[in-house]
């Protein structure tokens, strides 16, 4: 049996009207269990009422005993759901296929050990190997990558079986969580799919869509702090948003973001609530190693906290620019089509006026 988000330690989330948290957990396996298994975790999770989005990079039965500690503490568990790194770890619109199969496996490894998940959570991101290209593009690569985007023939296919997949589980009983960029909030505002088509991510219909909005930034000239700038420009797009990083190590990928200190933890947490009542934050174990989970417990919701102003502008002019691109590309072949017939209106009448002349 399932049950749905609002269900779950519905007292203990709205007794000081304090948005439910729920942390991003890396580890699987031997690791997870060792965690839970830290004097006063457990404790804290369940007397607070947060809950734990557990990384299935492993179906096996240390995980699944991992996970049946939790169910035995009343946590609220989400499956997030993730691939083999040979598969790419995220999901995308190269590895549907992929994903489809390691949901039937997941399906088959709850129903084999009694296991009980709240929801199920799939994190869209760009192939790992795009990433690291990405990294090294300069204007000529993104320009050609975002003009060839039209020419993605997967986008289509993949988003067909995401749509049903997503029902799929729907209909065997867990809400669905998404992860996303932020960016597929300028491209849903802009009324495109070029972006999607480009990074070969799609946007998807869930319970509840996460705008992942860390403010770590591998920037020397930011400090290594967006200073909740993203959080601040996209919350009011967002159904829950990701907070962070608070890890102790770089995750798998090799995506390895500066941890940010707890003041700007509690900053981004603040800023969070203001738009949503569901704050995801990574990670869980950063959290427990640092001992800063018995803080948020501490957190005076009401404070005022702001976005560095500078850092928000940045962000703002970014986010206009890139709107103004997208709807250029929108626009721009009805926008040819009638400067054509303009310049075809413009000569004809000149045309006209030649032949007045002559007579």
């Amino acid at each position: 049996m399932t049950q749905p988000l609002s269900a779950i330690n519905e007292l203990q989330r709205n007794s000081l009207g304090n948005p439910q948290l729920i942390f991003f957990c890396d580890l699987s396996g031997a690791e997870l269990l060792e965690l839970l298994a830290r004097p006063g975790v457990l404790d804290e999770l369940a007397t607070q009422g947060y809950g734990v989005a557990v990384a299935l990079r492993q179906l096996d039965d240390v995980t699944a005993e991992a996970v049946r500690t939790l169910n035995a503490h009343a946590i609220l568990t989400v499956a997030w759901l993730l691939l083999p790194i040979s598969e790419g770890i995220w999901l995308n619109v190269q590895n549907y296929p992929q994903v489809i199969e390691r949901y039937q496996a997941f399906r088959m490894w709850v129903q084999t050990h009694t296991l009980h998940f709240h929801a199920l959570g799939l994190e869209i991101e760009p192939p790992s190997a795009e990433l690291d290209r990405m990294q090294r593009w300069g204007m000529r690569d993104l320009a050609r990558r975002l003009w060839l985007a039209h020419e993605n023939v997967l986008f289509l296919p993949a988003r067909t079986a995401y749509l049903e997949l997503i029902a799929r589980i729907h209909h065997e009983g867990y809400e669905v969580h998404t992860y996303q960029l932020p960016l597929l909030a300028d491209d849903r505002r802009a009324g495109t799919t070029l972006l999607q088509r480009a990074f070969d991510i799609v946007d998807l219909p869930s319970d509840l869509e996460v705008l992942i909005c860390y403010s770590s930034a591998p920037l020397d000239a930011m400090n290594h702090d967006f200073g909740g700038a993203l959080i601040t420009s996209y919350g009011s797009s967002a159904d829950g948003i990701g907070v962070g990083t608070l890890s102790g190590n770089p995750r798998e990928s090799g995506e390895d973001l500066p941890p940010l200190p707890w003041d700007a933890l509690e900053r981004d947490l603040i800023l969070a609530a203001r738009y949503t009542d569901t704050i995801y934050i990574y990670a869980l174990e950063g959290c427990v190693e640092r001992g800063l989970l018995p803080r948020f417990a501490q957190i005076n919701w009401d404070a005022s906290e702001y976005a560095v102003t500078w850092k928000r502008t940045l962000v703002s002019t970014f986010r206009s620019i890139m709107l103004s691109g997208l709807l250029f590309a929108r626009f721009s072949p009805s926008l040819f089509a009638w400067l054509g017939w303009g310049l075809f209106a413009l000569l004809f009448a000149q045309r006209l006026r030649r032949g007045s002349l002559m007579r």
